[in-house]
This record gives C-alpha cells, sequence and structure tokens, in this order.
C-alpha cells in the first residue's frame, strides 16, 4: 500500500468515526472519543509497518483491555459471628435440615470516585448448616456492570466455612479511561444449592 493509499484509509476512518458525534449523548462521544485515541495510536503503528489492518485490530483490543485486566485486590472474608449471634442480630433461624446462605447487605464505598481509584465491596452474610455437618464449602463472586453491560467478573473466591456470621471486604480497582456513570456491583454467595445476590451502586465521576 503506498503512501497516498494509506493517508486515504487513515482519513475515512477518522471521519467515519467522527460523522455519527452530532447524534450523539455526551458519554457516547466520550466513548468515541476514547476509542478514537486508541485507534490513532494503532493506526500510527499500522502505517509504520505497513499492516493498516493489524494496527486497527490492535488498538480495538487494547481500548478494551482496561476492564479486563481488573482484579480483586485487598479481599478479606473472615467469619465475625457465631450461629447464635447471627440469630440475635438478624433473627436468621432457618431449617436445621439444610444448608442456608444469607446475604444480609452489600454496599461500596466510596460511594462516589474518579477514575485510577479504588471502591472497597463491603458484604455481610450469615451461613446456616445442618446439625450433621460442621463445614461446606463456599463460593464469594463479584459482577460489575454498567448500563447492564458486563464489565467484569471475579473468579470464585473458594473457602472451607463453618456455619455463623461472615464479613467480606473486596478491593476494585477503576481504570483510569473508566467512563463516568453509574456501576453496579452484585455480591453472590453460594453455599451447595444454596445462594443469594444483592447488588450495591458507586458512581465514577
Amino acid at each position: 500500500m503506498d503512501a497516498i493509499t494509506k493517508k486515504a484509509v487513515s482519513t475515512a476512518i477518522c471521519i467515519s468515526l467522527l460523522s455519527g458525534c452530532a447524534t450523539m449523548t455526551p458519554e457516547d462521544q466520550q466513548l468515541i472519543g476514547a476509542a478514537f485515541g486508541a485507534l490513532a495510536g494503532g493506526l500510527t503503528t499500522g502505517l509504520a509497518t505497513g499492516n493498516v489492518g493489524y494496527g486497527v485490530a490492535g488498538a480495538l483490543g487494547g481500548a478494551a483491555l482496561a476492564w479486563g485486566a481488573v482484579k480483586l485486590v485487598q479481599y478479606n472474608s473472615q467469619q465475625v459471628r457465631t450461629p447464635q449471634q447471627d440469630t440475635q442480630l438478624y433473627g436468621f433461624t432457618p431449617s436445621v435440615n439444610s444448608v442456608v446462605v444469607k446475604l444480609n447487605k452489600s454496599n461500596a464505598s466510596p460511594y462516589t470516585v474518579f477514575p485510577g481509584q479504588q471502591v472497597t465491596v463491603v458484604s455481610d452474610y450469615s451461613l446456616a448448616l445442618p446439625a450433621s455437618q460442621s463445614m461446606i464449602s463456599v463460593q464469594e463472586t463479584y459482577t460489575l456492570k454498567k448500563d447492564d453491560k458486563l464489565l467484569f467478573q471475579s473468579p470464585p473466591q473458594t473457602a472451607q466455612r463453618t456455619a455463623g456470621g461472615y464479613a467480606v471486604n473486596a478491593g476494585i480497582p477503576i481504570p483510569s479511561d473508566a467512563t463516568p456513570g453509574t456501576y453496579v456491583v452484585e455480591s453472590k454467595v453460594q453455599a451447595g444449592s444454596s445462594y443469594d445476590v444483592d447488588q450495591a451502586v458507586f458512581i465514577v465521576k
């Protein structure tokens, strides 16, 4: 591909990205701006190497990498109540013949953050076991969404638990290019066939 053709390709792509901005919301325009920045970098690489397609593909892949690279940090889960204390605090009195997990609450702190900062999700749940069972494997999972689109899902955090109440803290780093808006973190706790889910909300400015 000669220099003139390369320039024509890059110009056409830029025009096609920008032509629809007039009818988009400010949030959509910001997304396009971020994608355009990544695409421009990829085109620079593609044009320099003579492989425009590779440069575009690499740019788009890089733009989607931010949330995909996120991992839970400062994760901590520990028992904080006995079964008797759970009953006194929450009135948690499940059947003595079954496994029951109850997610009592979940919240995100701080409520408002900026890109590059961190949100800590604090959860509290209760676990009841049959009299014949002293311990069970429990999975704690986090899913992050924005506008009903999945951004991040943590691998299950698995541990052997006895009956009682548990407090869980999990940090979620916010990418430096995160889009402003409302985010929803879904906390899920599962033990055997019993599970419970709760949601926490935070805002990125």
